[in-house]
C-alpha cells in the first residue's frame, strides 16, 4: 500500500518541484525597452539575479554596454516579485523591483526615497 501511494505522490511532487524552478527563472533572458534601442539580458548567479546592457542606442552615450544595472535581485514566492538594487551608470543606486506580467513582458520598477519612482514595461526578445 505504501509503496502504491510513493509511486502516486512522485510525479506530483516532481512536477510541483519543476513548476517552482521554472517559475523563479522565468526572468532570465533578453529584454527590450520601450522608449529606446535600449537592451538588457537578465541571468541568474549565485542565486541571485542581474541585469546587464547589452545593447545601447546610437544617441545615449551615458550608458556603457556590459554596465550591471539590476543586481542581488531574489525572488520572493509570497509576493511573486524579484527585488534588489538598480545602478544607474553615473553610480546612484536605487531599490529595484521586477515583477513578471507574462511570459514575454516584465516590469522594472525603480526607487529612491520619494523622490524618484520610475517603471518600465519591457519586451522579452526572441
Amino acid at each position: 500500500m505504501n509503496r502504491k501511494i510513493f509511486l502516486l505522490l512522485m510525479p506530483l511532487a516532481l512536477f510541483l518541484l519543476s513548476f517552482q524552478h521554472q517559475t523563479t527563472n522565468e526572468i532570465t533572458g533578453k529584454w527590450a525597452f520601450p522608449d529606446s534601442q535600449r537592451e538588457i539580458e537578465i541571468y541568474k548567479q549565485n542565486n541571485k539575479y542581474y541585469g546587464k546592457i547589452i545593447k545601447v542606442s546610437g544617441e545615449d552615450k551615458k550608458e556603457k554596454v556590459g554596465h550591471i544595472m539590476l543586481k542581488d535581485l531574489v525572488y520572493d514566492q509570497a509576493d511573486k516579485k524579484y527585488t534588489g538594487e538598480a545602478n544607474s551608470p553615473s553610480g546612484m543606486t536605487a531599490s529595484g523591483e521586477i515583477v513578471l506580467l507574462d511570459e514575454n513582458r516584465l516590469k522594472i520598477s525603480v526607487s529612491k526615497f520619494f523622490i524618484i519612482n520610475k517603471s518600465y514595461t519591457l519586451t522579452r526578445i526572441k
